[in-house]
């Protein structure tokens, strides 16, 4: 069986201080953990389109995706381990 491929969409903007204290301890662990994961950090306010076409409308917000399909979405407030717990499962580990 074919692992899938891993997306992780990061959605933040600058005015987010979560967001700030989040991202690179959440990054860092998928990295550590996960390093064939594909990681995209979303401006909100750059990505307007995209950010709408998502449906966020909180922040943060991160959305794991395989082949292209959403499978998991985490909102405002989650922790580092919930995320890479879905992660795990994910990539069949």
């Amino acid at each position: 069986m074919e692992t899938p491929r891993i997306e992780l969409l990061y959605f933040t903007s600058k005015t987010c201080g979560v967001c700030k204290v989040l991202k690179p301890k959440l990054l860092e662990a998928i990295q550590e953990n996960f390093p064939k994961v594909d990681i995209r950090v979303v401006d909100v306010e750059e990505e307007i389109e995209f950010t709408g076409q998502s449906m966020v409308f909180t922040l943060p917000v991160v959305i794991l995706k395989a082949d292209d399909k959403e499978m998991y979405r985490f909102a405002r407030s989650f922790s580092v381990y919930e995320v890479l717990d879905k992660l795990k499962r994910l990539s069949g580990e």
